[in-house]
């Protein structure tokens, strides 16, 4: 097992404003860890003498995400990992659930198969029909659901459906003017939730009418980063790759439900997403037109977020050495 010790600096221009305890994606695959083991053996610091320790989920070999307390214009991040160290566990000070401590939902879209991962630790979202697992998702792996009957969806145990809610996911559409519902959450008649309906994205409040709030002409077999933000009941908003598209006043009232539901709705069945989804979220709160425009940068760009990777005081195996080692791998 290989050992390293590396840091990175945020690029200014990518963090329009101080973020406080923003979950940021990490590329493992720059810093030249090649192995399960060795990423699970990761650590992440807020300095050089390691002595301020930030919690970080290890979804893979080459993904994590890690909770930055204040992600400033300036921010470091050290990364120390020795290849034997377990795991933290899931509910650890610095492992997994405390990441995602703000969140109701969120799914990575690593699963291999069945029922979908919730990262905060609640119960998956179960499987209904046959998308394809592990293929090219917009931050390593996705699900490819086949828009008739594949989905995945679970009606309690999530976030209340009341207002304020943040509802956001990756995507890329095969057939972008039929009706595409992305991720929703509630029961019944009564669901907030974003959905792709005549080439547009909607952010869409439905008690048996529906307000919408929507985008502009969007691509198909293109990938996009979707948010509806659902502040009051008379304010809804929709933002596509970190901007504001569409708003949305009329009043609308949704006061129950807590299921969430990935490719479909809980009003119908026929309106289920066909191509792929990465990087479900549900959040109860409204989100920041920085927030996202930061969330943006970092998983659509994490090379420029991060930038370049270089040795820290006192790390072990190197750039070198690991390029060493990736290379005798693919050859074996």
């Amino acid at each position: 097992m290989a050992a390293g010790f590396k840091k990175a600096t945020v690029r200014a221009a990518d963090v329009p404003s101080t973020q406080t305890d923003f979950p940021s994606y990490v590329d493992l695959d720059r810093l030249g860890v090649i192995t399960l083991a060795e990423a699970q053996s990761i650590r992440v610091y807020a300095d050089e003498a390691k002595t301020v320790e930030w919690a970080r989920e290890i979804v893979s070999a080459t993904e994590m995400h890690v909770k930055v307390p204040s992600l400033t214009s300036t921010v470091e991040i050290f990364v120390d990992w020795d290849g034997v160290r377990a795991d933290y566990a899931v509910g650890a000070t610095y492992g997994r659930n405390e990441v995602w401590s703000d969140y109701e939902s969120v799914f990575h879209m690593q699963d291999a198969s069945g029922s979908l991962t919730d990262a905060t630790g609640l119960a998956g979202l179960s499987v209904t029909g046959s998308p394809t697992f592990s293929v090219a998702g917009q931050i390593d792996d996705g699900v490819d659901y086949n828009g008739t009957t594949a989905d995945h969806k679970k009606t309690t145990g999530g976030a209340n459906a009341t207002v304020p809610v943040t509802v956001q996911a990756w995507f890329n559409a095969d057939n972008i003017s039929s009706i595409n519902a992305i991720v929703f959450m509630g029961t019944g008649d009564s669901e907030h939730g974003l959905i792709i309906v005549s080439s547009q994205l909607w952010a869409l409040s439905e008690d048996g009418l529906n307000a919408q709030a929507q985008s502009g002409t969007l691509s198909s077999n293109t990938w996009y980063m979707g948010h509806g933000v659902f502040t009051s009941t008379t304010d809804r908003k929709v933002f596509v790759n970190g901007s504001l598209v569409g708003t949305n006043t009329t009043s609308k009232n949704i006061t129950t439900g807590a299921g969430v539901s990935v490719a479909t709705r809980f009003s119908t069945t026929s309106q289920h997403f066909d191509g792929t989804i990465d990087e479900v979220r549900v959040r109860k709160s409204a989100l920041s037109a920085n927030w996202m425009t930061t969330e943006y940068n970092n998983q659509n760009a994490e090379s420029t977020f991060w930038g370049t990777w270089t040795d820290a005081g006192g790390g072990g195996g190197g750039g070198a050495a690991q390029a060493a080692r990736r290379g005798a791998v693919m050859m074996m």
